[in-house]
C-alpha cells in the first residue's frame, strides 16, 4: 500500500544516524537565541493542542497497558521499573535531572503564544553534533532471526504460561550467550509489543548479564511502532541513568510512540528535552517533527517548520516533502500535494516514487482512476520514474484495500501485458476484495484462473474464499472448503479457523465453534488472540454471559493480553 510504504521510507529516513562535525562554539554562548526560542516555540504549539495546561508526561494514569500487566500467564516478568528502582539513586547523572522535567507541567502553557515571534523552532547556531560512536539504527539480519539460539528463546517465552523454575534458569543461561543482534532479534521477534518490554526490563534485572547500547535502541524502535509512549519515556530513562550515549535517534523513536499514542503536545516536548541534554536538532529530528506535526493535523505549524529549518540552513530532503504531501492527501488537498510535487525539483529535491505513491494512495481511495493513470504519465513523462512491479502491485493491493476489485483487476491486466508477472499475493488481495463484497462467483474465476497460470492458491487465497462464504452465511459450504484444502495439500491456519469459528457464531452456532477450538490440538492449530475474542462476542450475542467470561480466563490464562 502506497500509504505503508511511505510510512515505512519515512521512518527509515527519520531515525537514520547522522554524522557531521562537532560544533565548535560553547552552547552557553546561545542561551537566548536558541534555547529559549526552542521552548518558547514548541510551548505555544502545545498549549494549543491541549486543553489541560496543568497535564504533564506522569500525571497520565493511562500507561498503554504496561503497569497494569503485572502476570505473563503464570509467571511474572517483574515490574517494568524494577530495573530502574534497583539503582542507587546517588549514582544518577546530572544530566538524568533534566528528565524530571517530563513530570512537570508548563507554567506558561496556557497562553496563546502562536505568533511569530515564537514560531522560531531554529537559528542560526543550529549545527548538527557529531556522535562519537555509531550506535546507529539496528538493520534487521534475516541470519540473527534464524539462529537456533534465537528460536529457542523465542519458544521459551512462548511456553511462558507453564514456566517454573527450570525453564527460567535455562532461559537466564541462554540469555548470557546471545550476542547484542540476537537479543534484538528476540524482541523484534514478539507479536506483542508488551511481552518484548517485559523481556526486556526482566533480561536487564539478571545478574551477569548487561544490555548493549544497541538492544535500547532496538527496544525504543519497537515501540515506536506502538502507543506505549510511557515504556518509551522509561526506556529513555534507563538510557540516561544507565550512561548510554544518546542520538536523536534515542529521542525520535519516543517522539513518535507519543504522536501514536495521540499526544501531540507530549511529543513535541521530547525536541525540548533533546536540546537540554546537550544535542541539538538536526534534519532527521526536524523530519519527525514535521511527520508528528501532519499526524496529529498540524499541517499550517509543519509548513511554518520548513519555513524555520530554510532559514537556518538546514536542507530539506524528499523525506520532509513526502510528510507534506502526505499531509495535503489527508486533507484533501489534492492539488496542493501534487503542487509540492511539481515544486520539489525548482528548489533542488526531486521526487521519488514515494511522492507519487502518496498522491496515487489517496486517488485510488477515491476511485478517481483516471487521474491515477495520468499521474502515472506524469511519474513517467516528467520524472523520469519508469512503474515497475512494485507500482503495480501497490496499486492492485490500495484498490482492493478499499473494495475497488474490478479496477485492481484492470491494472493487473495492464501489468501482465507490459510483462510483469504477478504472484499469487496479488491474486489473493483480488479474491479477498470480491469475497468482502459478497462475490464469491468472480472470487472463484480468479482462483480457477490461478490454476490455468500455474500459480497454485495458497492457504491465504482459500482462506479468503472461506471467509467470503461465512460472510453470507454459507457455513456449510466453508466447511467444505476447509476439507477441499486438506485434500490438495493446503493446510487450514489459525486465519482460516478463526474465519470459520467467527462464521459458526455470527450464525448463533457458538457451541459448535467452542467444540471446535477445543479439538484444535488434534487439527494442528494454535488459537491465538482474536480466535478467544471471536468466540466471546458469539457467546455475548447469545446471552451466555458465563460462557464468555469463562472464554476470557482461558484466554489470559493462555498468557494472551485481552
Amino acid at each position: 500500500m502506497f500509504c505503508i510504504r511511505s510510512y515505512i521510507r519515512i521512518g527509515g529516513a527519520l531515525l537514520r544516524p547522522h554524522k557531521s562535525c562537532e560544533s565548535t562554539t560553547p552552547f552557553s554562548e546561545y542561551p537566548l537565541t536558541f534555547s529559549v526560542e526552542l521552548t518558547a516555540f514548541f510551548s505555544s504549539i502545545c498549549s494549543r493542542n491541549n486543553s489541560n495546561p496543568s497535564s504533564s508526561f506522569s500525571s497520565d494514569n493511562n500507561n498503554n497497558g504496561v503497569d497494569s500487566i503485572g502476570k505473563m500467564g503464570s509467571r511474572d516478568f517483574g515490574d517494568s521499573r524494577g530495573s530502574a528502582k534497583s539503582d542507587c539513586e546517588n549514582a544518577r547523572s546530572q544530566s538524568f535531572k533534566i528528565f524530571d522535567d517530563i513530570g512537570e507541567s508548563d507554567g506558561e502553557e496556557g497562553k496563546d503564544s502562536d505568533d511569530d515571534d515564537n514560531l522560531v523552532v531554529l537559528n542560526a547556531s543550529n549545527r548538527v553534533c557529531e556522535q562519537t560512536e555509531n550506535l546507529g539504527r539496528v538493520e534487521g539480519d534475516e541470519d540473527e532471526y534464524r539462529h537456533p539460539l534465537v528460536r529457542e528463546v523465542c519458544r521459551l517465552i512462548e511456553l511462558r504460561t507453564a514456566w517454573t523454575p527450570k525453564f527460567e534458569g535455562e532461559l537466564r543461561h541462554l540469555l548470557r550467550s546471545l550476542k547484542p543482534k540476537q537479543v534484538c532479534a528476540v524482541l523484534k521477534s514478539q507479536a506483542d509489543e508488551r511481552v518484548a518490554l517485559e523481556i526486556f526490563y526482566w533480561a536487564d534485572r539478571q545478574w551477569r548479564y548487561k544490555h548493549d547500547p544497541i538492544v535500547y535502541y532496538a527496544m525504543l524502535e519497537v515501540l515506536s511502532k506502538t502507543k506505549l509512549c510511557q515504556g518509551a519515556r522509561r526506556v529513555l530513562r534507563l538510557m540516561v541513568r544507565r550512561r548510554i550515549e544518546l542520538r536523536s535517534e534515542a529521542f525520535g523513536h519516543v517522539m513518535v510512540s507519543y504522536s501514536r499514542a495521540g499526544k501531540l503536545r507530549h511529543a513535541l516536548r521530547v525536541l525540548t528535552l533533546m536540546q537540554k541534554a546537550g544535542l541539538e536538532l538536526d534534519l532527521s529530528m526536524c523530519n519527525t517533527a514535521i511527520y508528528v506535526l501532519v499526524k496529529g493535523n498540524e499541517l499550517e505549524k509543519a509548513l511554518r517548520t520548513l519555513e524555520r529549518m530554510k532559514l537556518v540552513g538546514i536542507a530539506p530532503n524528499v523525506v520532509t516533502y513526502n510528510c507534506l504531501i502526505k499531509g495535503y492527501c489527508d486533507l484533501h488537498r489534492v492539488e496542493d500535494a501534487l503542487h509540492v510535487i511539481d515544486e520539489m525539483p525548482i528548489k533542488g529535491c526531486a521526487p521519488d516514487k514515494v511522492s507519487y505513491y502518496t498522491v496515487m494512495d489517496f486517488l485510488c481511495k477515491e476511485k478517481r482512476v483516471k487521474e491515477v493513470r495520468d499521474l502515472m504519465e506524469k511519474m513517467i513523462k516528467v520524472g523520469g520514474l519508469l512503474p515497475d512491479q512494485v507500482t503495480y502491485n501497490n496499486l492492485v493491493h490500495v484498490l482492493c484495500k478499499h473494495g475497488h476489485g474490478d479496477e485492481a483487476l484492470e491494472f493487473l491486466r495492464e501489468a501482465e501485458e507490459r510483462g510483469f508477472r504477478f504472484d499469487k499475493v496479488g491474486y489473493s488481495a483480488i479474491v479477498h476484495s470480491y469475497c468482502k463484497d459478497g462475490r464469491i462467483d468472480m472470487a472463484k474465476e480468479i482462483v480457477s484462473e490461478m490454476f490455468s497460470k500455474g500459480c497454485t492458491p495458497d492457504v491465504v487465497t482459500y482462506t479468503a474464499v472461506l471467509n467470503g462464504y461465512c460472510r453470507l452465511g454459507k457455513v456449510d459450504q466453508a466447511k467444505k472448503l476447509l476439507q477441499h484444502m486438506y485434500k490438495h495439500g493446503c493446510k487450514p491456519n489459525t486465519v482460516s479457523y478463526t474465519a470459520l469459528l467467527n462464521g459458526l457464531c455470527r450464525g448463533g452456532n457458538s457451541l459448535e465453534a467452542r467444540d471446535m477450538m477445543n479439538m484444535s490440538e488434534e487439527e494442528w492449530w494454535t488459537p491465538n488472540a482474536i480466535t478467544y475474542s471471536v468466540l466471546m462476542h458469539g457467546f455475548r450475542r447469545e446471552g451466555k454471559l458465563v460462557e464468555a467470561c469463562d472464554i476470557v480466563r482461558e484466554m489470559i490464562k493462555k498468557g494472551f493480553f485481552p
